[in-house]
């Protein structure tokens, strides 16, 4: 029997499988495709899932391959997001086709020899009380698998989902939007531009290699609610209709074409006993700024540290509940943002079109509006309730590790000290850290940038995924790290590791 398996090998399932063996669980990976398909869904990689690849150590191999751009958009509105501005080593928008990501963690995967197991459809599943059974067919025939736990990650018509019988609550498309991935002979200088016009809005961003992606919001065409597969010239005339030419557009045969609709759902529950759920089989949302993607990397960086600790047998009671109480509000978010955008800027009446460019405008003009969009949107500003907020990449001296990223790539607990002498609560003597080794790392250090809001942080417990569980402040009454709440209860002898070994 194996630990969990992960039913999808997109690159949400991927992440899963791999936060999984780095905390010392044996997941699989079952992918009923044989193959990737050679194009990609989505295009953008938001500061906080960059921070996530950076705790690990592996984020230079997608800042290598992808374009950085300095901002990014809120409703395809002309009035751009500053990047610039946000608390992160990464301000910006990273912009890599998504079957580039996935080739990259498919390789971070078989470094770590996590099965993948290709061709294996999954096609029901029945819990008892000790684990999962699941069936799929293989390429050597139907087969059944047994694991502890199971986590879809199987996307928006997810056969977990319904096996578990977890209910998907939402709204049916109303209208749909076009896009394509095509060549352009006289392309806008800009690398990326978006278009508020009379007759809708327009979406573009360079691929490289004279390929441009292009998402035509055209007013005239929203109730054309079909499944029929996309024409170029389908495209062709909406681009034209909106901006009035279709930049030497070029119909080639390894053109992609998509159609989308405003379909919004979101699991009731994101737990069903012993089977989980994660990115799209979670949510979906039209696509308006390109969250998906890095909404359910991030569902993904939350579950695999707490399920670890529930399989290495550690974790206190209620550790896995606290997977639907962090991540399903933070799903609800993105599900409200992307139906706000929606209503700015596919809204075809005279009201809507004011609402849109008045809206556009105000961001234009108005900083603290465009600075916390962009924040909201780039996923720095999720902050749980028991879980704290997040903990930025602060440079340390007198540590092991330059920076907190460095200090978390094997997805342990870090107890930061952040006076110099190491990470003792106020009012004296060492922290309490003996019993947790191999979950808990103490690393005394002292901040070497002029940080004014860690300023007066003493001490900080750091979670695997990067969220501080714990501080304490300069002058906050003596208090000790409620290591026993996060960490389960300590084993006599097993002491934490200690600095020289982090």
């Amino acid at each position: 029997m194996t630990d969990v398996a992960v039913v999808g090998g997109g690159p949400v399932g991927m992440w899963l499988a791999a936060e999984l063996h780095r905390g010392g669980a044996r997941p699989i990976v079952l992918e009923r495709r044989a193959e990737r398909p050679p194009h990609s869904k989505a295009l953008t990689l938001y500061p906080r899932t960059l921070e996530l690849f950076a705790m690990r150590g592996i984020a230079d191999r997608w800042l290598d391959e992808g374009t950085a751009l300095p901002s990014s958009h809120f409703a395809i509105l002309t009035s751009r997001l500053d990047f610039t501005r946000l608390d992160t080593r990464f301000p910006f928008t990273l912009f890599l086709p998504q079957l580039r990501t996935e080739q990259l963690l498919e390789e971070h995967l078989a470094s770590l020899g996590v099965p993948y197991l290709r061709s294996h459809t999954v096609t029901g599943l029945r819990q008892d009380a000790d684990g999962v059974e699941i069936d799929a067919l293989t390429p050597s025939g139907p087969r059944t698998f047994r694991a502890a736990y199971v986590v879809g990650c199987d996307g928006a018509a997810s056969k977990v989902r319904e096996a578990a019988g977890i209910e998907s609550a939402g709204t049916p498309g109303t209208w749909s939007t076009v896009l394509g991935d095509v060549e352009l002979a006289d392309p806008p200088p800009e690398r990326a531009l978006t278009l508020n016009l009379p007759g809708g809005s327009m979406y573009m961003v360079a691929l490289g290699g004279g390929r441009y992606r292009l998402a035509a919001i055209d007013h005239a065409a929203l109730d054309d609610l079909t499944d029929a597969p996309v024409t170029f010239g389908e495209l062709r005339r909406n681009v034209r209709r909106l901006v009035g030419t279709d930049y030497g557009m070029r119909e080639t045969a390894d053109a992609w074409l998509s159609r989308v609709n405003n379909a919004t759902r979101q699991a009731v529950s994101y737990r069903s006993g012993r089977v989980f759920l994660a990115g799209d089989a979670a949510h979906i949302h039209y696509p308006a700024g390109g969250q998906g993607l890095n909404l359910g990397l991030q569902d993904a960086a939350n579950l695999a540290w707490k399920l670890a600790a529930v399989i290495r047998g550690w974790a206190p009671d209620g550790l896995l509940d606290s997977y639907q109480s962090e991540r399903h509000p933070v799903g609800l978010e993105v599900v409200e943002d992307s139906l706000a955008q929606c209503a700015l800027f596919a809204n075809p009446s005279r009201e809507g079109i004011a609402l849109r460019d008045r809206f556009s405008k105000l961001l234009g003009t108005h900083p603290s509006l465009n600075a916390e969009l962009a924040v909201r949107l780039s996923g720095l500003g999720v902050c749980y309730p028991d879980g704290g907020r997040r903990v930025p990449d602060l440079a340390l001296r007198g540590a092991p590790a330059a920076s907190v990223f460095g200090l978390l790539p094997d997805a342990r607990f870090v107890l930061l000290g952040l006076d110099g002498g190491g990470p003792e609560p106020a009012g004296g003597g060492p922290a309490p850290a003996g019993g947790y080794g191999g979950r808990l790392k103490v690393v005394p250090a002292a901040l070497a940038e002029d940080r004014a809001d860690w300023a007066g942080v003493r001490a900080v417990l750091i979670r695997p995924d990067g969220y501080a569980a714990w501080s304490c402040g300069v002058g906050d009454p003596a208090a000790e790290p409620p290591l026993a709440r996060w960490l389960g209860d300590p084993v006599p002898g097993l002491n934490a590791v200690g600095p020289a070994s982090a």
